[in-house]
């Protein structure tokens, strides 16, 4: 006799593993990220504290849903079928973590886009609209008491698809935006600096592609695979996720500044005068220094100015 517990859970408990592993790289980089910068703004030091308080209720009510079922609900094929309290939590808490990622994602994207009022609302909406969907979906698991009946109505096709079709195409439209402005800003740097841009485009290019390509891949389960709950295990991946994107991001900075400051100041000479390349001052601060800290008007990505050695003048 088949196991039903293996075909509806398998997949879901395989994929727990891996978020709880994610989560403990969640915890050591919140950690890493207070032991190097201690003088972040509070704004930003907030932001951290909470996406981790979050991935920790998160995780806490992932592993009470998977003890319901597996331990408490031993043996009762009903009790599979049912929709535990505790994963709507888990839902909310993954909207409170989409939230802040996503909403820090938002502040970068008008920074580098020198206030693109247009690129900021885009991703804003989009955001917020997975907010929305979040919430919807917790509700909908309250309403509906089994996974049978949730997974049958086209209310829950439209909370989950929209709020994961929302998220997807947030992960899409970051990358898309600053690497637009990064390639754009990069068409008055010179060749030695190219090496330390393409690192930093990769680097927002990978930024969404595994979010979004894990919120992809939630949709088309959870419209295909009606007898599993997989697709719940990669809800639960997404929201941890999104979380080491954000404390990546952050932990991220020196590593970039140290790159750039190796970049060579590489000189042109030119008549009866010598220039040196740019150095991207205004470039590195804008992407480096992600938090709320900056002044009122910082340097923009497209002034960048080349300094002149003071053997500018040869004669």
């Amino acid at each position: 006799m088949a196991n039903a517990a293996e075909a509806v859970l398998g997949g879901l408990m395989i994929a727990l593993f891996f978020a709880f592993i994610l989560y403990g790289i969640t915890a050591l980089q919140t950690f890493i990220y207070f032991q190097k910068y201690p003088t972040d703004t509070l704004a930003l030091k907030a932001i951290v504290i909470t996406v981790w308080v979050l991935e920790s209720i998160h995780t806490a009510f992932c592993m009470h849903f998977a003890y319901a079922y597996l331990v408490a609900g031993f043996g009762d094929f009903n009790n599979l079928l049912k929709i535990n309290w505790s994963i709507g939590i888990t839902v909310l808490a993954s909207a409170g973590i989409a939230l802040c990622v996503q909403g820090y994602y938002t502040w970068r994207v008008w920074i580098i886009s020198e206030n693109s009022v247009i690129c900021t609302l885009l991703v804003g909406f989009f955001s917020l609209l997975r907010v929305a969907f979040g919430i919807a979906s917790a509700v909908l698991s309250y309403e509906y008491p089994d996974w049978l009946t949730l997974r049958h109505t086209k209310k829950s096709l439209i909370t989950i698809s929209g709020g994961l079709g929302s998220a997807a195409l947030v992960d899409i439209l970051v990358p898309i935006i600053l690497s637009f402005y990064l390639r754009r800003g990069r068409q008055t740097w010179y060749r030695q600096t190219y090496s330390l841009a393409n690192q930093i485009l990769l680097y927002v290019v990978n930024t969404g592609a595994i979010t979004g390509t894990t919120s992809l891949l939630c949709v088309i389960l959870f419209a295909i695979e009606k007898r599993s709950l997989v697709f719940l295990g990669l809800v639960m991946i997404q929201g941890k996720l999104y979380a080491n994107s954000l404390l990546g991001s952050l932990n991220a900075r020196s590593h970039i500044r140290h790159k750039a400051a190796l970049v060579p100041h590489s000189t042109f000479r030119g008549g009866s005068s010598r220039v040196t390349t740019p150095r991207m001052e205004g470039f590195q601060q804008r992407l480096t220094d992600d938090d709320p800290g900056l002044p009122a008007k910082p340097l923009s990505v497209f002034n960048l100015k080349a300094r002149r050695t003071d053997e500018e003048i040869a004669s």
